[in-house]
Order: C-alpha cells, then structure tokens, then sequence
C-alpha cells in the first residue's frame, strides 16, 4: 500500500483547498418523506442483530481464508437477496470467486553437499513455488562480515539466528514474515537461498514443523523470494557447496467478494453506479491469552453492519435512486486490499461507470467528545467528502476532514483499490485507531450502538444527493 507522494508547493496547496472546501459548497434538498421514512427505519436493535452475527465467537476471526468467512460471506449474500438486490457475479450470483493459496513448508528435508562430504539433511522453514538446487560459494552475512556484499556468484547467503519478536515466538507464520522480511534485501542482491545458522535446541525447528503440519495464508507482500533453511552452528560451509531445496506445497483456497446491485430508476442514469463497501475479513484467532478469538466488531463487522442496513434501506425506497447503487463486501483487506484488488482487475462494473467508491471502516466507536461524526480519508483528493457531509447533515451528523488520520489512512483501507483505478474512492470512520485495535478485545460490547446507528443514517443522507444524481463527485487535481 504507497502513499501518493507529492510536491511541498502541492501538499500546502491541498491543505490550503481542504480548508476552504465545506459541506456547505454544496446545496442539497431536505429529505423527503420517503426518505426520512425509511432513514428512522434504521434502528439500534436492527443494527445490534447483525453486528453481534458478524463478530461472534462462532465467527473466529473471519481470517481470509476460512470457513468462517465463508460462513460470513453466505450471510451477506442472503441479506443482499433479501433486500432486493441483484447479484453481479455469474449467472447472477452474488459471489465473485477467487483463489488464494495456504502454503506449508516442505516436509522432505533441504540436502546440502560440502565438498566430497557426505549428504547432509537439513530442516526447510520455507521453499519457494518451485524446487531449488543452487551451487556457490556461501556468502557470510554475519556481523563480522557486514561490508561484505552479495553477488550473482554469491547466491547462497548464511545468516545468524535472529531474536524474534514477542508476538512471534508462538506464532510460526509471525516467525517466518520475521525472516522474509529480514532476507527481502539480500534476495534482492541475488540471493536464493539463505541459510541461518541455528542453535540445537532454537525454536525455529519447532516453527517449522508447524509450517510442515498447518498450511498458513501468507500476506502477499511477504511470500518468500527465496528458501530459508536451518543448519547448525557446528556445520562447515567453506568452498563450494549444493543445497538442493523442495518446493513448497500450496493448495488453492476459494474466496469471495460479496457484490449486489440495486438498479437505477433511470435507463440512463442507472448505467452509472456508486459502490458502498466494506471488508467482510479480521485477522482470525488469536494465539496468545484465555481470550482466542479476534471478534473484529469495530474492524470491521460495524462497517459490514453499515453495507447491509444500507442496502435494506436504500432498497426500500419507494422513490429508487437514478443511478445504480453496488453494494460489496471484500475478502482479503487485512491481507493485503486482496479482495478488492482483485475486483479492480476483474470488474464486475465498467469502472469509467463507477461514480465513487464509499468505503466504510470502523464506524462503531467515536472519539471522545465525538457521537454523531464521521470523517473521510483523502479529504483534499476529491469533493467526495464535503458532498457527503452536506447530505448527512440532514440526519444530524457531521462528517469532517481528520486532521491527523484523514491523509494518513487514504490508502490503508479498500478504497485505495479503486483510487489506483483511477476511481473517486474515500473511506469513512468514525472512530480511531483505539487501543482494541486487533485485539481479542474488539467485541460487541464495547460498540457504541446509537453512535454507529447514528452514523449509519448520516451516511444514507450522505450517499442519497449522489445516487440520485443531484451531485456528482469530481477529482481534485
């Protein structure tokens, strides 16, 4: 996920136009029977039921993938059809189907050859996609050796054991992101495979038998570039040496977006469509602590929460909007935006069509001091927010410019997906970042239920001008 990087002049130029650019640039209609009818639908108890379903204990995380998200994914996709919708997947289905792999690490051992010496079996914490049999000369990275480079000579690289963070010591998947990150830069000097040299009894082999025994779903940034193994301190390595590692094995995992359409009034209007989404996935059990279960209600079953009593509600209008309504849930955010991604290179809806994309991420617990307001990301990119804020000021609810997260977060959630798309596409919170954050702790419990109520009307009164046709979100250059 890169942040868009910006000229000095340009940045004080934006902030100077997010100041100046209010919800009050904007004129909107006041709401009209039907809508403030169907907008005092939405209510505390409604918006309790499908929030506590989503981030149950039953529901162990919703980690991509997982039977669970699954679970989660059918859910969805029966409101969608309940409320009206129409899938967009094939032949009408609300699933757009795709594939992402769990990884285990080799159970056959890694074979090293010194010299004329014996074959030596060696513990694999993890291959590549294919089998690997590289011969060279080993370069030592060790501290003694720190000015020493890596060249297309010198492919095989050894290492020293590195202390593991707390967080990955009984946590095998945590342990090998430790050393793909720590081998990204000597891969990209040519190495193939690294070596780390090992105490008898470190708790890497451990890792690695969990590796062999629990297929684990690597985040795509960190899927290994080159083989990783384990050889012993005493090990010598002088002169040439082989090591012949094995593949990985990697097995393909169906995972789904989630995506209804509501169609527009207007034939010509309707081809035009504004998308509210939300990730349907969390970060699955926890490892550590009584507590196993990372429930996600605030990260994010309240902004789910928010794309299905939407879609109930807009659907419900006797008045349909001119333009099309998408409604979508995603697969695979916190691996990565996977699940959006994927819908970016695969659309279901021509995105020159798209009229914005309006995310939404943790919406169930406000700041202090800040019940009934919401605020964008990337405020200065587009019109998209002051536009929004306009509407929802008619529910009562404020939805501002952050001053410290609306720029840092633009691209962090799934709305980044759609903006690398060339797509007008904002997320909207109304929290921060508290310290529950992806912990077991993020439990319904602890929402703030008229709040998110609260701000789930705002954002109907929000989306209502644009899906009408009544204003349209235009880029900031």
């Amino acid at each position: 996920m890169n942040s868009p990087s910006f000229s000095v002049c340009f940045i004080l130029g934006l902030t100077s136009f997010s100041v100046t650019l209010t919800a009050e640039e904007f004129n909107v209609q006041p709401l009209t029977t039907d809508e403030q009818a169907v907008l005092s639908s939405i209510h505390v108890q409604q918006v309790l039921e499908t929030v506590s379903f989503l981030a149950s204990d039953e529901m162990n995380g919703r980690d991509t993938p997982s039977k669970e998200l699954d679970v989660a994914a059918n859910f969805v996709a029966a409101r969608f059809q309940k409320a009206g919708l129409e899938g967009l997947g094939v032949d009408g289905s609300f699933f757009q189907t795709a594939e992402m792999f769990r990884t285990s690490a080799p159970a056959a051992r890694a074979m090293l050859v010194v010299g004329a010496d014996k074959d030596v079996r060696l513990t694999v914490l993890t291959g590549t996609h294919d089998v690997l049999k590289v011969s060279g000369v080993v370069h030592d990275e060790s501290p003694k050796n720190k000015s020493a480079t890596v060249t297309d000579k010198a492919n095989i690289v050894v290492i020293e054991e590195l202390p593991l963070p707390p967080e990955a010591v009984d946590n095998p998947l945590a342990a090998l992101i430790t050393y793909v990150r720590r081998t990204l830069p000597l891969v990209r000097q040519g190495a193939k495979v690294v070596l780390v040299r090992v105490a008898d009894d470190s708790i890497l082999y451990d890792a690695a038998t969990t590796l062999q025994q629990q297929p684990v779903s690597i985040p795509m940034q960190f899927e290994p570039q080159c083989a990783i193994v384990l050889v012993s301190k005493t090990q010598a390595l002088e002169g040439e040496i082989t090591v012949e590692v094995p593949a990985n094995v990697r097995q393909a995992i169906p995972v789904h977006n989630v995506v209804g359409v509501l169609r527009g009034s207007d034939p010509d209007a309707a081809k035009q469509a504004v998308i509210i989404s939300a990730h349907l996935d969390h970060i699955g059990p926890a490892n550590l602590g009584e507590d196993k279960v990372h429930n996600g209600a605030d990260d994010n079953a309240s902004g789910v929460t928010a794309v299905l009593t939407l879609a109930d509600a807009i659907a419900a209008l006797k008045d349909r909007p001119r333009r099309s309504v998408i409604f979508m849930t995603f697969w695979g955010e916190e691996k990565g935006l996977l699940g959006s991604k994927y819908f970016g290179e695969h659309p279901l809806w021509n995105l020159d069509d798209v009229v914005c994309n309006i995310n939404l991420e943790m919406i169930g617990r406000p700041e202090e001091n800040a019940d009934g307001k919401a605020w964008g990301t990337g405020w200065p990119h587009s019109t998209l927010g002051p536009q929004m804020a306009a509407g929802a000021k008619r529910a009562d609810v404020t939805i501002f410019h952050h001053e410290k997260f609306s720029e840092m977060l633009y691209t962090r959630s799934d709305n980044a997906s759609f903006v690398a798309k060339g797509v007008i596409a904002h997320s909207f919170s109304a929290g921060s970042l508290h310290s529950d954050y992806h912990q077991p702790s993020d439990e319904v419990e602890k929402l703030n239920l008229p709040h998110m109520t609260k701000i789930i009307q705002g954002l109907l009164a929000g989306t209502l001008p644009i899906a009408r046709g009544e204003l349209t979100p235009t880029a900031i250059p």
